[in-house]
């Protein structure tokens, strides 16, 4: 990402991605169906194909639309995997990215919801201090009575 570009907010960045996995699914829907119906035209329409059963030329079409409905199995599949995205995928797979890392947090710290602070700093402690507060280390647990330090 260029520096001084406009850093999308989480829900940007999610909406986006979803919204391009979505146009994906819907043009290889389009793809597919339109291949289908040519298919279905062709053999209907095709006098060399009346006493043949439409097979050879419907082998290559056959091939096409297969390769499209497996395209459209992995393109759904992303459009999943998109609408299940995180704060954590977020911070991982886009503000990481960004050349002005401490610009782009600053940025971003106002355009987090409460939850999605929480959830982001879940994620950083158990990435530091793994999932158990057992890990933490002893500085971390070390509190006085009146709980500070």
């Amino acid at each position: 990402m260029k520096a001084g570009a406009e850093v999308k907010s989480y829900r940007e960045w999610k909406t986006e991605r979803v919204q391009q996995a979505q146009v994906k699914v819907t043009t290889l829907k389009t793809q597919i169906d339109a291949r289908k119906g040519i298919r279905l035209a062709a053999a209907g329409t095709d006098p060399n194909m009346v006493h043949r059963g439409g097979l050879e030329a419907v082998a290559s079409q056959d091939i096409s639309v297969e390769k499209l409905e497996r395209e459209l199995r992995e393109e759904i599949y992303d459009l999943e995997v998109a609408k299940d995205l995180s704060v954590t995928d977020y911070f991982v797979g886009y503000l990481t990215k960004v050349q002005d890392k401490k610009t782009a947090f600053n940025e971003v710290a106002g355009k987090l919801s409460p939850e999605e602070v929480a959830e982001l700093m879940t994620a950083y402690a158990n990435s530091v201090f793994g999932a158990h507060s057992s890990d933490l280390p002893v500085s971390a647990n070390n509190f006085g009575k009146d709980g500070i330090k």
